[in-house]
């Protein structure tokens, strides 16, 4: 009984363990999600693997490649940069890490989530602002 068990559940249980948990966020997956960071690191590579499970469509650039045309087919885009700290596998205090190498024109309209370094060069130009 046991072994006849095993095979069962190794077939049964990868498929349940792939779906979201809650079935509330089915409708949302259709969010198409870019992630724009240091290209090959380690966000970047956490951040792929959990947007591929949340979300249908999702890809990754580097943040030097994001621009209206990059995001044309996208509903939003993540733009993310490395720690100052050294805390996701990157040197701490390589001071040329630090400057998001991202210059959005007035015309790129796309919602952005920034995170890390590029919220502060967004905001030196005209897209962030205290509120």
């Amino acid at each position: 009984m046991r072994t006849a068990f095993l095979p069962l559940l190794a077939a049964i249980l990868p498929p349940l363990l792939a779906q979201d948990p809650d079935p509330a966020w089915q409708p949302h997956r259709a969010i198409k999600v870019l992630y724009a960071g240091k290209k090959d690191g380690s966000r970047e590579r956490a951040f792929a693997g959990f947007l591929k499970q949340h979300f249908d469509t999702s890809s990754t650039i580097d943040l030097g490649q994001l621009n209206a045309t990059t995001a044309r087919d996208f509903d939003v885009v993540i733009a993310d940069w490395v720690s100052q700290y050294g805390n996701d596998g990157y040197e701490k205090g390589e001071n040329s890490l630090f400057s998001a190498p991202i210059d959005l024109p007035v015309a790129f309209t796309k919602p952005v989530i920034a995170m890390s370094y590029v919220a502060s060069n967004l905001r030196g130009g005209h897209k962030l602002d205290w509120l």
